[in-house]
This record gives structure tokens, C-alpha cells and sequence, in this order.
């Protein structure tokens, strides 16, 4: 019983994550991008008139989302089966 717990603790955690970093792009896209600025540097510095950058941000946070929902739609015909 501990292992099933534990799968099913990492898929739920795997499928958190992608989940809490989409709506964090959608919602708040200067925070995110400023923040990734920031801390790696990879993305350019966000202000509140770039549109631009926050369509880019708030498109890809949309990807991280529908990649959601495939994965918990995969773990659950997996489930089924």
C-alpha cells in the first residue's frame, strides 16, 4: 500500500507543480517573468507596459496548463487500464 501511495504522491506532485507554475504565468506575468529574470537571467526584464512579453508569458503558461491536463488525463486512462 505504501508504494501505490508513494507513485500517486509524485504524480500529484508532478501535476501540481505544472498546474501552480501555468496560473502563475496567466495570472501574474510581470511577477514570473521578472522573477526568472532575476534568478537565471533567460528572460528579459518585464515592465508594466510590455505586452508583448506578457502575451508571450501568459501564451506559454496556457501550454503548461493544457500540458496538465493531457498528463492527468494519460494518469488516468492509465488508471482505467
Amino acid at each position: 500500500m505504501s508504494r501505490l501511495l508513494g507513485i500517486v504522491l509524485v504524480y500529484a506532485l508532478m501535476f501540481l507543480g505544472w498546474t501552480g507554475v501555468g496560473l502563475f504565468m496567466i495570472v501574474a506575468p510581470t511577477r514570473f517573468g521578472n522573477l526568472v529574470h532575476e534568478s537565471f537571467g533567460f528572460f528579459p526584464y518585464v515592465k508594466d507596459g510590455d505586452w508583448g512579453k506578457k502575451l508571450i508569458l501568459r501564451v506559454v503558461g496556457a501550454g503548461f496548463l493544457a500540458f496538465a491536463m493531457r498528463f492527468a488525463c494519460g494518469i488516468a486512462a492509465l488508471a482505467r487500464s
